[in-house]
This record gives structure tokens, C-alpha cells and sequence, in this order.
């Protein structure tokens, strides 16, 4: 049985949610132990002032049997009876954390203390040496009871500390372990993800329109992406086509203005013969000269399966085509040899250079030249589409051919040269560029050149 795959989503929000629950375990134990440390760092205090109550204790009984001064007999009394109320706030914790301390020796040594200062009270300083001894023994008990509780605390404290570094070391490095092994986890998801959608945008790009199944996540970008790039598409060809019509509407005016001039000279009577004849021959050359170019626009989108072109004609052609686009400040310089041939889609390849002359024709902003060369080189044919424009920047080279780029300010879509560029490579063709700012720009492609009989051999494999 197949268990239903998690989406992205759902495992980042599981992940986020795990990430939370140690975050909160972390805080928890940390203010666990950060109140056991205040705790403990409290009891000290109170053991410290213990002992310091103590000791003053004993400074003031030793004063007092040395110059039986009334003020140090009050002192006396009053540190002892600070430090016997701290050992009351103290006993519960010595009970519980100091199972060694004998609790009951130590009280009988406070109440014998306290019985000896009552008995002072009473006393003339000359008796008062019969009780010294008694006395100074119980408060040495004291003392040295107040002194070993505060280096037992002190070794638990510090033990405690050391105890809880450890932990928070070894909690530290199976967390850094855990992070690093749930970053891993999401980077390689992630990464996965992003590849299964950056096949299928490349399927979109080349025109392929086999499915790759990208997370439900990014179907509604892989959707919108599509829907952008052919509208992009649709845009850049018909803005190529209209820059065609316009060529070709100039091309058409000019013959018709022709025609419209020879019928008008025709319509008087009192011509010469000679004369009328030279008209009609005239008129007979501008009406083929309409048929012409109706024609290249015909051929030129006419759908066709690759056939053998002979390169010379389909780049006249072309430009033919494109005569009324190209000002006339830039100058066209064409050396193709008349017998090479290729072998591809004759509208294609005309697309090609259609592409790449209007390209060049807006990169040239003043008086210009566009040259157009060809030639054979062992088993394949190399074309050099050549300008004088202002060039490309040489950070933007690698990207020309990217669909969506683009260096023109404004007006340009970004999909020209990656349309050259995808048909130069159905053509198994390559292309390459080199630019130079203000000096202009080079365009290298080359296609294979094909036998006839290679071609059946090709056939003939394909229906086997």
C-alpha cells in the first residue's frame, strides 16, 4: 500500500514545529536549572551570613571576658541570637542536603550558649571567668560547625555548576547535531523541490510538453510562469511581425506608387506609342515586383519540414523582406557564396535572421553597416552576423540568450535571441557572441552540413 506523500508545506510546518519544541525544551531546562543555581547561590548567602554572624559572635565574647565591657556583652547577644535565628532558617536545608551533619549536638551547643549568656546577665565581672571556658567551648562548636557548612556549600555549589556546564555542553552538541541534520534534511528537500521545478520550467522553455510532477506548492507559479511566457512569446512575435508588415508595406507602397503613376500618365490620349510601350513595360515590372515580395511574405510563412536551402537566396530573402526596416544610413554588406547549402526549415531559418538584423539595426543609433558573411568549414558552415552598434556590456553577454533578458531600456521583451538561440539548436546549430561597447557586436553561428544521402540514411532509420 503506497502512503500518500507529505506536501512541502506540511514537512516544513512538522519541522517548524519540532525546531519550536526544542527551542521551548531549551528554555525550560536552562530556567529549571537557572533556578535550582539561584537557589543554591541563596542558601550560600544565608550560610555566609551565618558565619559571618558567628564570627562576630565570638570577636565580641572574646572582648568582653578581656575588658568586661557592658557594649560588648550586647553585642555579644545580639549576633548570637542573628546567627541561632539563621540556623533556624538554615536546619530544614542542612537536614535534607547534609545527612552527615549531626543537628541535634549542634542545637544542644546553642542552647547551652544561650543558657551561659543568661546566666552572665547576672553575673559581676569579677565571676564571670568561671564561666569563660564553658562558653568559649560551645561557640568553638559553633564556629567550627559554621565554617564546614559553608565549605560543603561552596564544593556543592561549584560541583552543581560543573554538573550543569556538562549537560548544557553535551545538550548543546546533540542539538547543534539535531540542527545540522534537520538543515541537511530541508536543504536537500528544498533543493529537490526547486529542481523537479526547474526541469519543468526548462520543459516549458525548450517546448516540450512532457509533465514532470513538481510540488502542488509551486504548480500555481509553474502555471502562472507558463501562461507569462507565451504571452511574452506571442508578444515578441507579433512585434516582429509588425515591424515585418511595416517593411513590407513600404516595400509594397513603391511599386504601387508606380503603377499608380504610369495609369494616370495612361489615361491621356495624345502619347507617344513608343512611349505608351515603355509605361506598360514599366507597369508589367512593378506588378512582378508586388507579386515578389507577396510571395517571400507567402514563403516565408508557409509551415514546411526541413528541406535543403540554399543559404545565399534564404538570406536575401530575408532581407528582402526587411528592406523597408533598415534605414538608410545603415549600409547591408553580404558575402555568402551562392552554393552552400544547408539543411533545416526555411522560415525558421529565415526567423534567425530576421531576429539578429533587427537587433542590429537598433543597436545602430547613427550611420552604420550590418555585414552578413559565410562561409565552409570542413563538415559544417559558419555565418558572421556582424554590427556596428553601440555593443553589449560584457557583464550581460552571458545572459543575452536567457528568455526574459533584456538590454534595451525600453521596448524589449527578452525573448529575440533566445528564440534565435533555441532555433539555431533544433537546427543542431551553436551560437556564440562578441562585443565591444561602442564598437558593436558579433554573432558566430554555425549549422552542419548535411549530404543528400545522409539525410535518406536518417529518413530511413527513423521509419525503421
Amino acid at each position: 500500500m503506497k502512503h500518500k506523500k507529505l506536501s512541502l508545506k506540511l514537512q516544513l510546518f512538522i519541522g517548524y514545529l519540532i525546531f519550536i519544541a526544542f527551542i521551548f525544551l531549551i528554555s525550560f531546562l536552562f530556567w529549571r536549572f537557572s533556578a535550582e543555581i539561584e537557589k543554591e547561590v541563596g542558601y550560600g548567602e544565608k550560610i555566609s551570613e551565618f558565619l559571618e554572624n558567628v564570627l562576630e559572635m565570638r570577636r565580641y565574647e572574646k572582648n568582653y571576658f578581656l575588658y568586661h565591657n557592658k557594649e560588648d556583652f550586647e553585642n555579644l547577644e545580639k549576633y548570637f541570637l542573628k546567627a541561632k535565628n539563621l540556623f533556624e532558617i538554615l536546619k530544614p536545608q542542612l537536614i535534607e542536603f547534609n545527612t552527615n551533619i549531626k543537628i541535634e549536638k549542634i542545637e544542644k551547643n546553642f542552647a547551652s550558649y544561650e543558657d551561659i549568656i543568661k546566666i552572665l546577665k547576672h553575673l559581676s565581672p569579677e565571676k564571670i571567668y568561671i564561666l569563660e571556658k564553658r562558653i568559649r567551648e560551645h561557640g568553638s562548636e559553633i564556629l567550627k560547625f559554621a565554617e564546614s557548612i559553608k565549605r560543603e556549600e561552596k564544593t556543592v555549589l561549584l560541583n552543581y555548576i560543573r554538573s550543569t556546564k556538562k549537560f548544557f555542553l553535551l545538550f548543546g552538541l546533540f542539538l547543534s547535531l539535531f540542527t545540522l541534520t534537520g538543515l541537511l534534511l530541508w536543504y536537500k528537500l528544498l533543493v529537490d523541490s526547486l529542481n523537479t521545478l526547474e526541469n519543468e520550467i526548462r520543459n516549458i522553455l525548450s517546448g516540450n510538453s512532457r509533465k514532470v510532477l513538481v510540488p502542488p506548492e509551486f504548480r500555481h507559479f509553474v502555471e502562472t510562469f507558463k501562461k507569462t511566457y507565451f504571452t511574452f512569446l506571442e508578444t515578441e512575435k507579433l512585434s516582429s511581425l509588425g515591424k515585418l508588415l511595416f517593411s513590407i508595406a513600404h516595400e509594397i507602397n513603391n511599386p504601387l506608387s508606380n503603377i499608380s503613376t504610369s495609369i494616370e500618365i495612361l489615361k491621356n490620349e495624345d502619347l507617344d506609342e513608343k512611349f505608351k510601350k515603355e509605361l506598360f513595360n514599366d507597369l508589367e515590372n512593378e506588378i512582378e515586383r508586388t507579386k515578389n515580395i507577396i510571395h517571400s511574405v507567402l514563403d516565408f510563412y508557409k509551415v514546411k519540414e526541413k528541406t535543403f536551402l540554399n543559404l545565399n537566396a534564404c538570406i536575401n530573402n530575408t532581407i528582402h523582406l526587411l528592406k523597408g526596416y533598415i534605414p538608410s544610413r545603415i549600409s547591408l554588406k553580404i558575402d555568402v557564396p551562392k552554393n552552400i547549402e544547408i539543411f533545416g526549415n526555411k522560415s525558421q531559418i529565415q526567423q534567425i535572421f530576421i531576429n539578429l538584423i533587427k537587433n542590429a539595426v537598433e543597436a545602430i543609433k547613427d550611420v552604420g553597416e550590418i555585414e552578413i558573411k559565410a562561409f565552409p568549414d570542413k563538415d559544417k558552415v559558419k555565418i558572421i552576423v556582424k554590427d556596428t552598434g553601440e555593443g553589449i556590456p560584457k557583464e550581460h553577454l552571458s545572459r543575452i540568450f536567457e528568455p526574459f533578458f533584456s538590454t534595451k531600456k525600453k521596448g524589449g521583451y527578452g525573448i529575440g535571441l533566445f528564440v534565435v538561440y533555441n532555433l539555431i539548436k533544433e537546427h543542431e546549430g551553436n551560437i556564440w557572441v562578441e562585443s565591444e561597447i561602442n564598437k558593436g557586436t558579433v554573432f558566430y553561428i554555425e549549422f552542419p552540413l548535411k549530404q543528400r544521402d545522409e539525410i535518406l540514411r536518417e529518413d530511413l532509420y527513423e521509419t525503421l
